[in-house]
């Protein structure tokens, strides 16, 4: 499970560093709104659409609002696509 995580997080930063137009951002699982500058609403709904496009998973609006770092995103992309 430990290296689904790091499979999932690794392709997550592309999208934080894209997201953010920062390729030195330092994103780990416990990397969240509180620990990432600029990261406000409209940075987390392109989060979700790029998460979701990516690996091809839909989130709910109730599962959205509940994730509360990074780590939390990874365990619900694997929890919904257990193909990673």
């Amino acid at each position: 499970m430990a290296l689904k995580k790091e499979k999932v997080l690794k392709k997550l930063k592309l999208i934080f560093f894209e997201i953010f137009k920062n390729k030195k951002l330092k994103i780990n699982f416990n990397s969240s709104a509180n620990t990432i500058k600029n990261w406000d609403s409209l940075a987390q709904i392109n989060i979700v659409l790029a998460t979701e496009k990516l690996f091809k998973v839909k989130f709910s609006v109730t599962e959205v609002s509940e994730l509360k770092n990074v780590g939390e995103i990874i365990d619900l992309i694997i929890k919904k696509n257990g193909k990673i």
